[in-house]
């Protein structure tokens, strides 16, 4: 049996009438899905012997001086992908879907357009798409909806159920889920490396702010603290809100006011707080939340992996 390749690939989408420059990354990811017959929960071994099979390249590994990722090839040959050594399993993972995005719409490029260069170094619009796509394809969203709901919206679950970054989860959560409308908020400890040398107390900027179509502006203390409106990427931990109450409790909080029902759970790594989730529902749809409070997420909980780093 032949196996599907990626300038079979890259043909399939520059025949569709849909102009291929445009697709949105998640349709992206369906198709790649189903034309190299990924499994439901990829993982980083798959994608590597995918990677070689279908013609993207041999996977590597090194020191990458803070890149996460790299692919390195010629028009018209093969790519190597690099990911760095000290990351953990699923970031490796997503770094390497995250390449060959990208090395499909270079292959498309090169296709479309043979003799013509391909742009060289990083765009960060292509890159955000990239990430989109490879969080769709370890997050699908057949069997993600599913966890999502049976964890009551828990991020933290969801990371350890998929082995994805907590900020890759927490996006995806504002994609798939549509019913309750919701907003998700993850602030991130803005000192970096291995917590054991951390020592200034914990500073937290909003590293993700997402929220729902059906999720409209609100105004809350529980958000924003006294700062007023709504939480803000790159903005610090607002003083007031119930994510500042959990980093200071180190606990999970749970609060109801201004027609809002709002969790906020701190990650912990290596005893070091390191971010603090907070998940948002209109007051009608509370119940969802409750899942997380009473830990009815057996279900969801017993299918997870140990990934060993908070991503």
């Amino acid at each position: 049996m032949m196996e599907n390749t990626l300038g079979g690939f890259c043909r399939i989408l520059l025949d569709d009438d849909a102009c291929p420059q445009a697709l949105d990354p998640e349709q992206l990811a369906a198709r790649f899905v189903d034309y190299f017959r990924l499994s439901a929960r990829p993982s980083l071994e798959e994608l590597t012997d995918l990677a070689e099979r279908a013609g993207f390249g041999t996977v590597r590994e090194g020191q990458m001086d803070g890149l996460k990722g790299a692919h390195i090839g010629q028009p018209g040959g093969e790519y190597h992908i690099y990911h760095r050594d000290d990351l953990w399993e699923g970031s490796k993972a997503q770094t390497v879907l995250h390449e060959m995005y990208e090395i499909t719409l270079e292959r498309m490029d090169e296709i479309h357009s043979p003799g013509m260069p391909v742009p060289s170094g990083p765009n960060p619009v292509i890159c955000r798409q990239a990430e989109r796509f490879a969080a769709a394809a370890l997050m699908q969203p057949d069997i993600f909806l599913p966890y999502a709901q049976a964890s009551g919206l828990d991020v933290a679950a969801l990371h350890d159920v998929f082995g994805c970054a907590y900020s890759s989860a927490a996006l995806r959560l504002a994609e798939v889920v549509r019913d309750p409308p919701l907003m998700v908020v993850l602030y991130e400890r803005e000192e970096r490396g291995d917590p054991e040398g951390w020592t200034r107390p914990p500073g937290l900027a909003a590293r993700v702010v997402k929220r729902t179509a059906g999720f409209g502006a609100r105004r809350s203390w529980l958000l924003n603290g006294r700062r007023g409106g709504m939480p803000r990427k790159e903005k610090a931990l607002p003083a007031g809100s119930l994510a500042e109450k959990t980093a200071h409790s180190r606990q999970r909080e749970y609060a109801e006011a201004d027609g809002l029902a709002v969790i906020a759970k701190p990650v912990f790594w290596k005893g070091h707080l390191a971010k603090v989730v907070v998940v948002v529902v209109p007051y009608e749809h509370r119940g969802v939340l409750q899942l997380q409070l009473y830990r009815q997420t057996r279900h969801c909980q017993s299918l997870t992996w140990t990934t060993g780093r908070p991503g």
